[in-house]
């Protein structure tokens, strides 16, 4: 009995990380598959190392410090500008806190991409590293496609003035009766704060742009929003 017991926790474990992966592979955070596609700018800039994977975690020597388990990159720190409003019953962290750190590691620009902690034992060497600067900037203003991609929508940069507030005290029903509490199945919040996976899981490519459910008809957004 302990024998099946402790094979059908094997099994499970390697069809849910199989699972896992199997979300990245292709989508937009497949960096390897990026590299792969034959984009002569990535191969200049981006360390292709061959697994999707070591870009965002590594089993040993991960941060100690991230919101996110195993992490394998530097931890942003800002300074930030955040999104403010004098409607707002709330407060923003600034710098966001840890949950929403890591996904700016990559998003804000100040870190390339393939700046990981702990490099695998093998990999493609590139002669540049993928980071946004302002003469990135520019060429992003005009490149969709082809040799550069449209790097407008991948970068938020430091100024989140403009993007919906993050590390932000979720006000409840009663403080706020703009606002529902949404179903655990459908968002998730951090030490009860909307943090950038709230809405995104990295992991997920069913509904686009990573969102965690549909938003169809404004869905996802009315799962907080009484409108």
């Amino acid at each position: 009995m302990k024998r099946a017991l402790f094979c059908s926790v094997v099994l499970f474990s390697i069809v849910a990380s199989a699972m896992a992966y199997g979300g990245i592979v292709g989508s937009k955070h497949d960096l390897v598959s990026d590299w792969n596609k034959g984009s002569l700018l990535m191969r200049q800039t981006l360390n292709n190392y061959l697994s999707p994977c070591v870009y965002c975690h590594t089993p040993h020597d991960a941060a100690s410090n991230a919101g996110a388990p195993l992490w394998n990159r530097p931890v942003p720190v800002g300074p930030y500008t955040t999104y403010q409003s004098p409607t707002m019953n709330t407060t923003v962290s600034n710098p966001p806190d840890s949950a929403s750190l890591v996904c700016l590691s990559c998003h804000d620009g100040t870190i390339a991409v393939d700046a990981v902690l702990k490099k695998p034992s093998s990999f493609i060497q590139s002669t540049y590293h993928y980071k946004m600067l302002p003469e990135a900037n520019a060429c992003g203003e005009c490149h969709n496609g082809g040799p550069a991609h449209d790097a407008r929508g991948t970068y938020l940069t430091t100024d989140l003035s403009n993007d919906h507030p993050v590390s932000m005290d979720y006000p409840t029903p009663v403080q706020d009766p703009d606002f529902v509490q949404p179903k655990p199945s459908d968002l998730l919040f951090f030490n009860g704060k909307v943090e950038c996976p709230t809405c995104h899981d990295p992991h997920k490519t069913d509904y686009g742009n990573f969102l965690r459910k549909s938003n169809t008809g404004s869905a996802l957004c009315l799962s907080c929003h009484i409108k």
